[in-house]
């Protein structure tokens, strides 16, 4: 890929797909989950190893690693630039995103879709539209997709 140049993941100004409708049950439970049992049980062990360590040290972090989630599955957007027809590659985002656990679910020539299926999303939640123009795939996605795709597609 040395013809090919990535941008920067920029964050696009759009709530999560799962802050922006008031029936998300399903995509907050596990998080929810995570945060009201597995964390106060991860801090009580942390401070049960070593009693004398401030809370703060322990909760602190814990909290902040709670709420990284939140910040990956935020929207973003990157473009790859090439200096030939960027169909050619199309090929090589479809392997990185199928070993990522993707489907391509829409194609045409100017638009892709693809989408990972997971329980806990609803319908076509977390997907990755890719949008084909002469030099350039705009690609948009969650971040930490996003970030997964252009290692991939770097190596």
């Amino acid at each position: 890929m040395k013809s090919v140049t990535f941008s920067e993941i920029v964050r696009i100004r759009e709530r999560p797909f799962f802050l922006r409708r008031p029936a998300t049950w399903r995509q907050l439970l596990p998080w929810a989950l995570t945060l009201a049992v597995g964390l106060p049980l991860l801090m009580l062990a942390l401070h049960a190893i070593d009693p004398e360590t401030p809370l703060s040290f322990i909760v602190l972090p814990a909290l902040a690693g709670g709420l990284m989630p939140v910040a990956m599955m935020g929207p973003g957007r990157f473009e790859m630039r090439t200096r030939f027809d960027a169909h050619y590659m199309i090929s090589a985002l479809d392997e990185a995103l199928v070993s990522l656990g993707y489907r391509r679910t829409e194609s045409d020539p100017d638009r892709i879709s693809y989408f990972r299926p997971q329980p806990w999303l609803r319908g076509r939640e977390g997907s990755i539209r890719v949008a084909v123009q002469p030099h350039t795939l705009e690609v948009v996605g969650p971040v930490g997709s996003l970030r997964l795709l252009q290692q991939r597609i770097a190596c």
